[in-house]
């Protein structure tokens, strides 16, 4: 009886095949568990919560997209329910996971990217205990954090273009206090000096990873040094933004000028021209996210893991002569 109760359940351990064989019998048989007679009986509520952060730019935090959908498979095909929690990080009032967790009778949370370890929200989540997957760097007993290695997307972008001749490059950094911008700008200098190549400091604008910054970081770069013939940008957006001041201004990618992005989103293949960027293998990402939470389901400490992302080479950048 216990392990057919453990295979209706779903629960970590129990083999593939002897899930399946229990799910079949009780689908024949028409049984549905009540999920709320398994609360009141103090078993586990199977529900897990996924928060991603509310911001001020365009659209919904494109991450969602990416990272949910294999997060949400790999955590169904375990027996878990996903409730999806938006967040405004800005004014977060405290206790509010603690409401969240306990209304809900959550087993564990995942913070998609966006959230990071300055954010109380996370911060709280230490101090209740509950499992926790993170993109922000946070790991201790009950919390394990997984990432893109962008400073090897870094040195992706800047091998290639250096590969095509470009010495004299711009950058167009997203908010120089996190993480991930400061990977992402080292990897690429970590290349560039490499190759004795000096990068001016000077030719980095730091934007806010939206549409408008890329635009606006654009023009700056090209009034200020005319003589650039790339400009990387630190996310998909912003070189959105960018190609598109540049083609205001007459001037062509990747023809006068090459532009690459960084995240790899879907979209970006649709672009005129298709936007040569970093992809961070999201998909491999999210299951590899689903599992660390499982692993903590099942009493495993939480751990650091770093996925390597790939260079997406499409035609927005250009060999230069000799």
């Amino acid at each position: 009886m216990s392990t057919v109760s453990r295979a209706l359940n779903r629960n970590y351990g129990v083999h593939p095949k002897t899930i399946q064989l229990v799910a079949d019998k009780a689908k024949e048989l028409g049984y549905i568990p009540n999920l709320g007679a398994q609360q009141m009986t103090g078993k586990s509520s199977q529900l897990i919560g996924v928060f991603f952060p509310e911001f001020d730019i365009e659209g919904v935090n494109p991450d969602f997209f990416e990272l949910f959908p294999s997060i949400q498979k790999v955590l169904r095909d375990s027996g878990k329910d996903v409730i999806i929690f938006s967040v405004k990080l800005a004014n977060y009032r405290k206790n509010l996971l603690t409401e969240w967790v306990r209304k809900r009778n959550l087993e564990g949370c995942v913070f998609l990217p966006g959230i990071t370890k300055n954010d109380y929200i996370l911060k709280e989540a230490q101090q209740l205990k509950i499992p926790v997957v993170n993109f922000g760097q946070v790991v201790d007993e009950k919390c394990s954090a997984i990432a893109s290695n962008s400073r090897e997307g870094g040195r992706l972008i800047a091998e290639l273009l250096v590969s095509n001749r470009h010495t004299n490059i711009g950058f167009i950094n997203g908010p120089e206090h996190l993480f991930i911008c400061k990977e992402r700008y080292a990897g690429f200098c970590e290349v560039l000096r490499k190759e004795n190549i000096t990068h001016n400091s000077s030719q980095v604008y730091y934007g806010d990873f939206n549409g408008k910054s890329g635009e606006v970081g654009a023009v700056q770069l090209i009034n200020e040094f005319p003589h650039i013939t790339a400009i990387v940008c630190a996310n998909d957006l912003m070189a959105m933004g960018a190609i598109t001041a540049l083609s205001q201004k007459g001037i062509k990618v990747p023809d006068d000028i090459s532009v690459t992005g960084f995240d790899g989103l879907y979209y970006t293949a649709y672009m005129n021209p298709p936007l040569t960027t970093i992809n961070h293998s999201s998909k491999k990402i999210g299951i590899k996210a689903a599992e660390m939470l499982l692993e903590m389901l099942n009493s495993k400490n939480g751990y650091s893991h770093t996925i390597n992302p790939v260079l997406i080479e499409r035609q927005s950048v250009f060999k230069l002569e000799r």
